[in-house]
């Protein structure tokens, strides 16, 4: 299949809102359209739009995309690249508050959870954006280690690198890091399984597209 058809599902998301609406505030190698694509895949994921009640939107709505590339391991890309020979990188910056926070006033071990999904999720993204390769799919483990606590206001940078992308598996590295300070926060290994014709969320069914043009 042509990558453009392989794209064709995450190029039918929303164009994101703030704060991931600017192409320009993004460091990159890459090319416009396919930062723009980026952010609206996030902006996809944390479900940022009106009236969202999507687990996690409160918490991760915040999530600025600020760095991507992708490299190839071995030299300078060149266009004839398989999965193997690239990698990766995605930096979203995200501030802690209020609400991320746990009992104890420190953010909380499941808002990280969730914002290191999107943020592992991320790099295989930019891979797609490449390779036309969609890595939409299932989580089916991550492991993640604490090593220091985040508190209110707390700039977090997640970098987020792309280890491996195949038809089944692939998986993605995470780093969470206090920006101000450089402290690691939490670093987080999360494995999915790519599941080709997932729905796209409030996109209108093939039934209701022929019932459209009757």
């Amino acid at each position: 299949m042509p990558a453009a058809e392989k794209l064709r599902r995450l190029q039918s998301f929303s164009r994101a809102p703030p704060p991931n609406d600017d192409t320009s505030i993004v460091n990159t190698n890459l090319t416009q359209d396919s930062v723009r694509l980026l952010q609206n895949i996030l902006a996809y994921h944390v479900a940022s739009h009106p009236g969202s009640r999507v687990f996690g939107n409160e918490q991760g709505k915040g999530l600025k995309l600020v760095e991507a590339s992708v490299r190839n391991r071995n030299g300078v890309l060149n266009g004839d690249e398989s999965l193997d020979d690239l990698e990766a990188t995605t930096v979203c910056e995200l501030v802690v508050d209020q609400s991320m926070l746990n009992v104890h006033g420190t953010f909380a071990g499941a808002c990280a959870a969730h914002i290191i999904d999107i943020a592992t999720f991320s790099p295989l993204f930019a891979l797609a954006t490449v390779t036309g390769s969609d890595p939409s799919g299932f989580s089916i483990s991550m492991n993640l280690v604490w090593h220091a606590p985040a508190v209110l206001g707390s700039t977090l940078r997640f970098v987020g690198t792309s280890l491996s992308c195949k038809a089944k598996v692939a998986t993605a590295r995470c780093e969470v890091y206090d920006k101000e300070k450089g402290t690691l926060i939490v670093s987080a290994t999360h494995v999915v399984a790519p599941v080709r014709g997932l729905a796209v969320r409030g996109a209108p069914t093939q039934a209701h597209k022929s019932r459209a043009r009757l």
